[in-house]
């Protein structure tokens, strides 16, 4: 019985497409896309572009549109309103068929009756290519994804990284322009994601296939990425590098959900020039313009940029703290400090610093011990009160 695809396979095709237009340089642009399900949002207006070869992540909590975007982009769910426009042509209405990309499941989709070779080589047998040229094309594939000999095993005989491997090796398989890749790792374990993650990257440079993968994993996005889109509720809220989003998030949620991130409650004195917050007088290297005293903001501030002790090269301001609790995280240690009320009517503040193992053998983190805390100024962020953290 010849075998078919399941509903959610792979798409790998030669594109029907007409020839591009020489306007647009991005090689993908979504163009206020709108999605709804009944009455729920899953996409308000999302626009974006991106360029040849680039690697973007679509980044977010479960529900914040990031796979009905990329299912849109597929053609896999019809939008409400919008464009998808992909090298200078409109695909927006197209069905999967006729649009020019190949994808990658979580669950890897692969017919368990099928050997490795003859999964990579469905599609490639619709094409009028020579049973030579199948076979040779699909060991480039072997050769690529670094497994030559796994050919002549069925995917029962693979582990959960092989068998991804040759699902994106079947999805390569026609020389796709835009690669989807959705969540291609959840499924595996911790150091097996790891290593394929840094595989599929070192594959991505050698190849240079645009790429877009779906993820709520932040680390595999930061190490990932040429760019990364943070997604919530159905709305794009920050694109940037992976060092951009890190370290210059433009709103609480970002800050909160891309890393660890500190929030101390505070007010605004000197007409911007400077902070205050949970004891904290911080003078900003930047003004904040418009800002009047008095204005309630949070200061945010990664664990990783409190210090201890007092070690500082930087301008900030220093205040002793108890220390509740120490966690060993290999690489370093994440401490639980707790900061005593500037004022009788508010409670106590607690904040986390990362110590590296170095630094740890020469502190005493010892709980219950009294440590000095310093927020260097130049490494906050700061924001309106209010915002949805």
């Amino acid at each position: 019985m010849n075998a078919s695809p399941p509903a959610t396979a792979s798409v790998r095709h030669a594109p029907h497409t007409p020839a591009p237009s020489s306007v647009a340089s991005a090689y993908l642009q979504i163009r206020k896309v709108t999605k709804t399900f009944g009455k729920f949002v899953a996409l308000a207006d999302v626009s974006l572009d991106i360029e040849p070869g680039e690697f973007i992540c679509f980044l977010g909590p479960s529900g914040c549109g990031k796979t009905t975007l990329l299912r849109v982009i597929a053609g896999l769910e019809e939008q409400n309103t919008g464009q998808v426009i992909q090298n200078g042509v409109d695909v927006s209405r197209l069905p999967p068929s006729r649009r020019d990309f190949g994808i990658v499941f979580q669950s890897y989709a692969l017919f368990p009756n099928l050997t490795a070779a003859q999964n990579i080589a469905y599609g490639l047998e619709n094409e009028k290519m020579s049973r030579q040229q199948v076979q040779q094309r699909v060991q480039e594939l072997l050769d690529l994804v670094g497994l030559p000999d796994a050919g002549p095993k069925f995917p029962a005989q693979l582990s959960g990284g092989q068998q991804q491997r040759i699902a994106l090796a079947r999805a390569l398989a026609l020389a796709p322009g835009l690669l989807l890749l959705d969540e291609p790792l959840s499924a595996l374990d911790a150091k097996v994601r790891t290593n394929l993650r840094t595989e599929i990257t070192a594959l991505h440079r050698r190849i240079g296939v645009t790429t877009i993968m779906v993820t709520h994993d932040q680390e595999e996005a930061l190490s990932m990425a040429d760019r990364i889109v943070v997604m919530d509720q159905g709305r794009i809220v920050q694109i940037g590098t992976p060092l951009e989003i890190y370290r210059n998030p433009q709103t609480p949620f970002v800050a909160n959900f891309v890393g660890v991130m500190n929030f101390l409650s505070g007010e605004i004195v000197a007409a911007g020039q400077r902070v205050q917050a949970a004891g904290f007088d911080l003078h900003l290297p930047h003004a904040l313009n418009g800002a009047a005293t008095g204005t309630p903001v949070q200061v945010a501030i990664r664990p990783e940029d409190v210090r201890l002790l007092g070690i500082s090269n930087g301008t900030g301001d220093t205040r002793m703290a108890r220390l509740c609790d120490v966690e060993f995280l290999g690489a370093f240690y994440r401490v639980r400090l707790e900061l005593p009320s500037p004022t009788a009517d508010t409670p106590p503040t607690r904040m986390l610093a990362d110590v590296g193992a170095e630094a740890a053998r020469v502190m005493p983190l010892v709980s219950g011990a009294e440590v000095a805390v310093q927020v260097p100024a130049e490494l906050v962020q700061v924001f309106p009160e209010g915002g949805s953290a």
